[in-house]
């Protein structure tokens, strides 16, 4: 049974789906939805979205008819999405929206941009036809720049440091300064030294790296690392990977990379091409609508070095920190600006008073309610009876939807939409 999808838009309950990777954390999803882990099974991901990797669910209103986003677009694409978004970006959702949440380090990772994605995509589309083939790299032929907001303080890596910082810590481990021979001091130091350690045999990663992990054991024992310092998430990393390569090459990205510490409002935009990796906390992640992943260390998934190294931007600038621009009375909406053309992230946040105004929505939206206080919010439109707005909560308001939002206090909710439309 499917949906009868709206002839005028209203707003929909939406039903996301949950990615149990293993570096989810167990307690932060289940709490922020309501639901219980009595497995304690790692939530990883909450997915709301329609792509093709687990699309969410639209509802009726009374919740007893579904249909999955993806399948509702490729019905009545120009009443969800819009004609504009339709013109820019065909019949599909533009952007993925995610509540994501680790409690280790992710793979090492980079993005490719829309051209390279759309190359190799169409290339294992012939050489390697079954989507669930595991040397596939591409998922899809969409290019992922995102953006994270942190929800607790959340660390991650992102792009690569300065050479000068790079070289300074090679030097000051033994093992690892004779990597830096024959290397010269030019733009294109640093990808030849990532391009050395990426390409070291398991017997060479050990030789490097044992000492230094000893080391650093020893002297974490003594004086706990602080989280501001690279060697504590590389004590953690390399915890994680004991039962798989406790050498696994994406350490040395450690003391490359730039260590962010996110506090909650803040956010990171990563762009195609910049090597980074979350390592813990729970956050907002909007992106495109794309699952391509290309890893540089730190998994047991498949790696390619090659495609890694051809993907690898290492220009400036590499980190983009982000503070939302306020809103006001007339716009409560606070934004997080992006030089994304397929998603912008907003934030309505209330204190001790009630919000209410009237809402229009020119293209296709997700709304996330992440935190309710004692009393519900509601989306009121003329097409349809009030959504009540309970905390963990999802909903997809259509292109040309009016509505009136009863915001109750203590209630943030994060929305993503399409921008300048």
């Amino acid at each position: 049974m499917t949906l009868k999808l709206p002839l005028k838009s209203r707003p929909y309950p939406l039903k996301g789906g949950i990615q149990h990777y293993a570096w989810g954390d167990k307690g932060a999803i289940p709490k922020l939805l309501g639901i219980s882990n009595e497995a304690q099974k790692p939530h990883a991901e909450f997915w709301m979205g329609a792509h093709p990797d687990l699309p969410s669910t639209l509802l009726d209103v009374d919740n007893s008819l579904a249909i999955p986003m993806d399948q509702a677009m490729g019905s009545a694409p120009e009443p969800l999405l819009g004609e504009h978004v339709i013109q820019r970006f065909g019949a599909s959702l533009p952007f993925l929206f995610k509540v994501l949440s680790a409690a280790q380090p992710l793979s090492i990772q980079v993005h490719p941009t829309k051209e390279q994605a759309e190359v190799g995509f169409a290339r294992e589309q012939n050489s390697m036809p079954p989507m669930d083939v595991s040397e596939r790299l591409f998922r899809d032929d969409n290019h992922k720049p995102e953006i994270i907001a942190a929800l607790s303080p959340f660390y991650g890596l992102c792009g690569f440091r300065p050479w000068s910082e790079i070289r300074d810590r090679f030097l000051s481990i033994p093992q690892w300064a004779p990597l830096l021979n024959g290397i010269q001091e030019t733009p294109q130091a640093t990808s030849q030294l990532y391009r050395r350690v990426m390409e070291l045999d398991s017997h060479q990663r050990q030789k490097a790296l044992e000492p230094l992990l000893r080391d650093l054991h020893k002297r974490h024992q003594k004086v706990a690392f602080e989280r501001n310092d690279p060697s504590y998430w590389l004590l953690k990393a390399s915890a994680s990977l004991s039962t798989s390569d406790p050498f696994d090459r994406g350490l040395f990205s450690f003391y490359m990379l730039h260590l962010i510490c996110l506090e909650p409002g803040q956010a990171m935009f990563v762009r195609a091409g910049v090597l980074h990796a979350y390592l813990e906390g729970t956050g907002m992640e909007l992106m495109a609508n794309s699952n391509n992943v290309l890893r540089g260390g730190l998994t047991t998934k498949t790696m390619d070095v090659e495609a890694l190294l051809a993907h690898l931007d290492v220009q400036e600038p590499q980190t983009q920190l982000i503070q939302p621009t306020a809103g006001s009375l007339k716009e409560p909406w606070s934004r997080f600006v992006t030089p994304a053309r397929e998603f912008e992230l907003q934030c309505l946040m209330t204190t001790d008073q009630s919000l209410s105004l009237d809402q229009s929505t020119p293209g296709p939206e997700i709304w996330f309610v992440a935190q309710i206080g004692n009393t519900p919010g509601k989306l009121v439109s003329q097409e349809a009876s009030a959504l009540v707005m309970q905390q963990g909560e999802a909903f997809f308001i259509p292109a040309k939807t009016q509505m009136r939002v009863e915001v109750a206090p203590e209630t943030t909710i994060y929305r993503a939409l399409v921008p300048s439309i």
